[in-house]
């Protein structure tokens, strides 16, 4: 047999592949076909002189193949045998296979001859003695370039071929000298243990499309009457293939084809590269193409770029592109008497009826105060695009009938309000908005009050919920404190109080607003208080902002430490620009003064906070009152 170039070299180019190393120039970053080594089963050698043993291969001893004669004149005749799995080459489509070998030295570099054999499958490396079966020559080398360390490959791409196709799990080879020569020890060599005996394959797993994730228009494939009609998304065409090929994961191209369902002939194809296995690739088909009232089908298939799956199943859908007509809006409690506004009775929800004035294509209604809600899609697990059943939203009622009527009981979210009513069709396309504009007169939010003193940090406060005036039949209060959602019954007079501690050292934030046994929700009111790093003050007999007390009238003054103070001195204060004076705190941080004012009128009292570390607070506390 000639020696083709490919089949032997020097083993110093074939040393920047590495040990067990295919001979080729890189593996595919991102596309078929691939490179790999077919799993080693076994590997080692028999030698004649010693016909019951066998020898596996080892660390550091290079194997012999042919003869040699010993020190003491015994002649050893070894052949090579390897084993393969080929587990992982079905279901793949087969490319093709190289046997390779190094050698370590040569008896004589003149002369070459190897041939490699099939053999009966092994398991385990065989003694001379119980050597399987050789079944046929697959290749042989008789040339001797690059002696004595030379890289040589046999090609086995057809015995791989026939193991494959009779379903072998493994192939089994036996390397040797030929007959003529596996006496003479001029043939004689061995091979380099450190790189062993390699069958390096080509292949392709063919890529598959998922039948079970086909998506369109925001829903599941549909293969059966009746078909989904579809509006905004329906071009919108997604489809799940897979590769076993780790390279081929992020680079799978799409083909989707797009017919009428009438016309098979007007078949269009459309295709979306760099997708990845295992999640939905899209593309997208204009709205323009699609004719309305029109059936299409469509199916997908994905490729590799060297193997394509065959088509999916025929998904179809019916397109919608007219949106359907303007809802009516009426309501008999707050009804529109010739004004911008319909003026809403306190205290008393609101019946709004929608109707469709008859037209068929209106299924239902999206309503909303500001803007009407529209269907809502998200992304689903695998990346498609999932777009519920319209009324099962918020936001979103359906008709008696199609053209029908639908009516719902509304709350006005504030002072002045506008609700924006749409008509929808089956396919979720809506009309052009209708705004109806509502206002509540007189006010009907609910106050909040603080019961006792001025709130003060990490101490509990008091707040007190009342109706607006009018309103009757409070049944409860739900409110928000920093953020978290609460209910609080109301009392016979239709108040409610709750208590907490202050213990933010931002202060707080309080969301109120009323429930009515007769369903009524009113619009909501807020209280905030900020902590300030100054003390506080508080006074029983000059409270802040109030006219109060008198001259020659004593008052009492307690400072209290400012937000977050743990460690505090004393304080200054300065009662009326005067001098600034210091007081010691007491062990709970407190400290109490008084003063007698000598004339009537405003004053002010300046208080700073002192920390054991003689640090003063940010901020003085200004406080205000009045001497009458």
């Amino acid at each position: 047999m000639e020696l083709r170039s490919r089949r032997v070299r020097a083993a110093v180019l074939a040393a920047a592949v590495g040990m067990g190393g295919l001979a080729v120039a890189g593996t595919p970053a991102a596309a078929a076909p691939h490179y790999d080594n077919a799993p080693s089963v076994q590997v080692g050698y028999t030698d004649a002189a010693t016909p019951r043993s066998a020898y596996d291969t080892a660390e550091g001893v290079h194997m012999p193949l042919g003869s040699s004669v010993d020190a003491a004149g015994v002649t050893h005749t070894s052949r090579v045998y390897a084993t393969f799995d080929l587990a992982r080459l079905r279901g793949s489509r087969f490319l093709g296979s190289t046997l390779r070998i190094r050698e370590f030295s040569a008896a004589d570099c003149g002369k070459r001859a190897i041939e490699l054999w099939r053999t009966e499958q092994i398991g385990r490396t065989p003694s001379w003695r119980r050597a399987p079966a050789e079944i046929a020559k697959v290749d042989e080398i008789l040339t001797p370039e690059y002696c004595p360390t030379a890289d040589i490959s046999f090609d086995t791409t057809a015995v791989i071929n026939e193991a494959l196709a009779a379903g072998d799990r493994k192939v089994s080879f036996v390397l040797r000298v030929p007959a003529a020569h596996e006496a003479d020890p001029t043939y004689g060599r061995r091979l380099n243990w450190y790189h062993s005996v390699s069958l390096g394959v080509q292949y392709n797993t063919v890529p598959k499309i998922d039948n079970k994730n086909l998506y369109n228009g925001g829903v599941p494939c549909v293969a059966n009457a009746p078909y989904p009609v579809l509006g905004y998304h329906a071009g919108n065409l997604q489809a799940v293939g897979t590769d076993a090929d780790s390279g081929d994961q992020r680079s799978l191209r799409f083909d989707y084809a797009l017919w009428p369902k009438s016309d098979p002939a007007a078949r269009t194809e459309r295709s979306v590269d760099g997708r990845e296995s295992g999640r939905a690739a899209t593309t997208v088909v204009p709205e323009e193409l699609l004719a309305d009232g029109v059936t299409y089908a469509w199916q997908a298939r994905v490729g590799d770029g060297l193997d394509v799956s065959a088509w999916s199943k025929v998904c179809y859908f019916v397109a919608d592109r007219t949106a359907p007509p303007a809802a009516q809006v009426t309501s008999p409690n707050y009804p529109l008497t010739g004004g911008p506004f319909a003026y809403a009775p306190l205290g008393e929800p609101g019946t709004f009826t929608f109707s469709g004035n008859g037209d068929a294509d209106v299924a239902g209604f999206v309503y909303g105060w500001g803007v009407a809600g529209v269907r809502q899609c998200t992304a689903g697990e695998l990346g498609q695009l999932v777009c519920p059943d319209l009324f099962t939203a918020p936001g979103a009622v359906r008709a008696h009938t199609p053209g029908g009527t639908a009516t719902v009981s509304l709350n006005p979210p504030g002072t002045y309000n506008t609700l924006e009513v749409m008509s929808v069709d089956v396919a979720g396309r809506t009309s052009a908005p209708v705004r109806y504009q509502i206002s509540l007169s007189p006010s009907s939010y609910p106050a909040i009050t603080v019961v006792g003193g001025e709130p003060e940090w990490n101490k509990p406060v008091t707040l007190r919920f009342s109706t607006a005036a009018g309103i009757v039949g409070t049944t409860e209060y739900e409110y928000q404190l920093d953020g978290v959602t609460h209910t609080v019954p109301a009392g016979e007079d239709g108040t409610a109080t709750i208590t907490f501690v202050a213990d933010r050292l931002t202060g707080f934030s309080v969301n109120v607003r009323s429930h009515s046994a007769n369903g009524w929700i009113s619009p909501s009111w807020s209280k905030s208080v900020q902590f300030l790093s100054r003390p506080g003050v508080a006074s029983a007999v000059y409270p802040a902002d109030q006219v109060s007390g008198g001259v020659g009238v004593p008052g009492a003054f307690t400072f209290s430490p400012p937000p977050g103070w743990t460690q505090v001195q004393g304080y200054q204060y300065s009662f009326a620009n005067g001098d600034y004076l210091f007081v010691a705190a007491g062990q709970d941080g407190r400290a109490t003064v008084t003063w007698t004012p000598e004339a009537s009128g405003n004053v002010l009292l300046d208080v700073f906070a002192i920390d054991t570390n003689d640090n003063w607070s940010e901020y003085s506390n200004m406080y205000w009152f009045d001497v009458a």
